[in-house]
């Protein structure tokens, strides 16, 4: 049975994350456990490795000494990438976007990034755990760096489908089924972003899971939506957020050409 397990890790990880994490969905008593991706990813480590494949996760989580610009690549190139976004908006004759934080309380940022980056409400460090500080690394082994980017960044995407069924979420807010394509197109182009932070940053969740996921969900809310931390969220501008799918996509694909699909990528030995 372990062998088993050990032998079908990344397949064992997706099954119990959906089945734990669906729970709620299927049962019909809520969305989803955002947890669930570190649950599963701690349950498979243990039977699969022991006690080391724990470890393994935890020391990925916990590696920071990484060159400054990283930092500064995780916590700003969204921002970047959404004004972007923003001006290919407006030249297509999009609205202009209020940006209400930034006009009236910019102080406000630093507060969304605190609150986004609260461990145990954070759906960053949550998932986390389970898809940067666990499924990757294995991902990238087996396939290689380029498809198993793409895996993760279909299966990231994927797993949140139960929220574009929830009327009080953002996914549902920008017309459910409907926005759901270019939802997975953004996640995976996010996610060939954060492989090559990761493959940069000495294999670091913490950095290129934790701290990315976080930038890019708050620069999320203070630049492409008219959102007031405390307030009912607003309508959604969804064209603005399909752009937004694009830019980000094609911010991954240059970085793909510019790594000829490798993305920092050198494979190491796992137990």
């Amino acid at each position: 049975m372990k062998l088993f397990v050990k032998q079908n890790q990344i397949s064992i990880f997706f099954i119990i994350t959906l089945l734990v994490g669906w729970f709620p969905w299927y049962t019909g008593t809520g969305s989803i456990i955002i947890a669930a991706p570190s649950i599963a990813a701690f349950l498979v480590a243990l039977f699969a490795d022991g006690w080391q494949g724990v470890l393994d996760i935890l020391r990925r989580l916990g590696r920071w000494r990484v060159n400054w610009r990283w930092y500064v690549f995780v916590l700003f190139s969204p921002a970047i990438l959404y004004l972007i976004a923003v001006g290919m908006h407006i030249l297509l004759g999009g609205a202009v976007p209020q940006f209400p934080l930034l006009r009236e309380n910019p102080s406000m940022i630093l507060m969304v990034f605190i609150v986004f980056l609260l461990p145990w409400q954070s759906s960053a460090f949550l998932e986390e755990i389970g898809f940067r500080g666990y499924a990757l690394e294995k991902l990238q082994n087996k396939f290689g760096p380029m498809v198993g980017t793409l895996i993760l960044g279909i299966f990231f995407g994927a797993w949140l489908l139960p929220e574009f069924f929830q009327p009080d979420t953002f996914q549902y807010a920008m017309g459910g089924l409907s926005f759901y394509p270019w939802f997975i197109l953004t996640e995976i182009g996010w996610s060939i972003l954060m492989t090559w932070a990761y493959n940069h940053t000495n294999k670091s969740s913490l950095i290129a899971g934790y701290l990315f996921h976080t930038a890019f969900n708050a620069w999320s809310l203070v630049v492409l939506t008219n959102a007031i931390p405390g307030e009912p969220l607003p309508a959604f501008d969804k064209p603005l957020f399909i752009v937004t799918g694009v830019v980000v996509a094609l911010g991954a694909a240059v970085v793909l050409v510019a790594t000829r699909g490798q993305l920092g990528f050198q494979k190491e030995h796992e137990s």
